[in-house]
């Protein structure tokens, strides 16, 4: 583990990723070690200007 009190861009690796009701948990960690956990909905996010429906 790199520590540094220089700020840097974080190389985000997935140590774990979780299907629960809400959609994904991916648990993701940097070299440097912080952790963070990033989520996705269950459902894709619908786009109305690309949907069109004939009437």
């Amino acid at each position: 583990m790199t520590t540094t009190s220089e700020p840097h861009r974080h190389r985000w690796s997935v140590e774990s990723a979780h299907r629960v009701s809400e959609g994904l948990l991916v648990y993701q960690r940097c070299d440097c070690g912080q952790r963070r956990i990033a989520s996705t909905p269950a459902y894709p996010v619908g786009y109305p200007g690309l949907a069109t429906i004939d009437a």
